[in-house]
């Protein structure tokens, strides 16, 4: 390969590692994600790029350099030599920046945006929610029927089912140590989980703490539970690695699926690497029917609250216990609800929160 062709090869690359860098940069900063799996490696390889075309293209580099330090009357006397090349150029490339600035403006001026037409004065969906879902509201929407009460728990009665150790009797930090010490932790170590802490987790997340009437570890409206854990484990001591379902009637585990999920979970949070590297990962669903019924159009809100409320009693328990837990809420919501079987109407995950031993 010719060294020019070198040069045009690396000028490509460097090309195609800032434009990945530039995407997944804007990705991450239009979701809140923190870390872009592959993002810093690829800043790396640009850089490295940048530096091996430097090197490429040394004796021009060294030859501009040169002529900066020349005397001004020298630089004039060779510009003269050649007049009108350099404002030739200039011209042309004047001229290819405006019209470039003027077909973005026409583009974006002709070009109608679409919107879809919302009742009442609501801005977007999230506002139109927030104003039907008020008591009495006054937005012209039809009353959907609002069905019955379903089981109030879910179980898997064809899969294997693992007893969890008891979580009782552990003494960790106190209530106001665990909540000064809470932080979204992303870096975990390379090890697993013990039982023991995996049964504490979701015991603080969702265990029974009073059995009648069956009250659980976080509030629920009604006492209605709509929120199933399902854990994605990658490294837990005794426990093959793979999709579970919390029982929380029995504290325990109903296995449904064996096998390595880690890329399959870290591909669904928009590529946050450090959902992979975590030991387990809890991703909340939530059977809507469950407070549907009751609450009506009240419904949603009110499961919503309870997944922050889950969430927070499970960052507690991991604190106290010094392991580290980050909560995502950026996620591909049909490749979460495939990879659990969910019918994304019914039940939908809404949450995922993922733990390990910190570094």
């Amino acid at each position: 390969m010719r060294r020019r062709d070198l040069d045009y090869v690396v000028i490509a690359a460097m090309l195609i590692s800032g434009l990945y860098v530039t995407v997944t940069g804007l990705i991450a900063d239009l979701f809140g994600l923190h870390q872009f799996v592959f993002h810093r490696y690829a800043g790396y390889l640009c850089a490295a790029l940048v530096l091996l075309h430097i090197v490429l293209n040394g004796r021009r580099v060294i030859a501009y350099l040169r002529s900066l330090a020349r005397p001004s009357r020298e630089r004039d006397s060779r510009a003269e030599q050649t007049p009108g090349q350099g404002a030739a150029v200039g011209r042309r490339q004047v001229l290819i920046a405006a019209l470039s600035a003027a077909g973005g403006f026409l583009i974006g001026w002709l070009v109608p945006e679409r919107r879809q037409e919302l009742p009442g004065e609501a801005s977007d969906i999230g506002a139109l929610y927030h104003r039907w879902s008020t008591p009495n509201h006054s937005l012209d929407l039809p009353v959907p029927t609002w069905g019955d009460r379903p089981p109030r728990y879910k179980s898997y009665p064809d899969v294997d089912r693992i007893s969890l150790p008891d979580p009782r009797g552990f003494r960790g930090l106190t209530v106001e140590e665990a909540l000064a010490s809470r932080r979204s932790v992303r870096d975990y170590a390379n090890a697993a989980l013990s039982m023991a802490a995996f049964s504490r987790l979701l015991h603080a997340a969702q265990g029974i703490t009073e059995q009648r009437p069956a009250f659980r570890a976080a509030p629920s409206a009604g006492a209605l539970y709509p929120i199933e854990i399902y854990p994605v484990v990658h490294r837990v001591d005794g426990l093959a690695s793979g999709i579970y379902h919390y029982a929380v009637q029995a504290h325990a585990l109903e296995h449904l699926q064996s096998g390595d999920f880690r890329s399959q979970v870290t591909r669904a949070g928009l590529y946050q690497s450090f959902l992979g590297q975590a030991g387990v990962c809890f991703l909340f669903s939530a059977i809507f029917q469950r407070t549907r019924w009751k609450y009506r159009e009240r419904a949603y809100r009110y499961v919503l609250l309870e997944a922050g409320h889950i969430a927070q009693n499970l960052y507690l328990a991991a604190t106290s216990m010094g392991l580290g837990a980050c909560a995502v809420g950026a996620f591909y919501d049909s490749q979460l609800n495939d990879l659990l079987g969910l019918d994304s109407q019914e039940e939908a995950v809404l949450y995922l929160i993922s733990v390990g031993e910190r570094v």
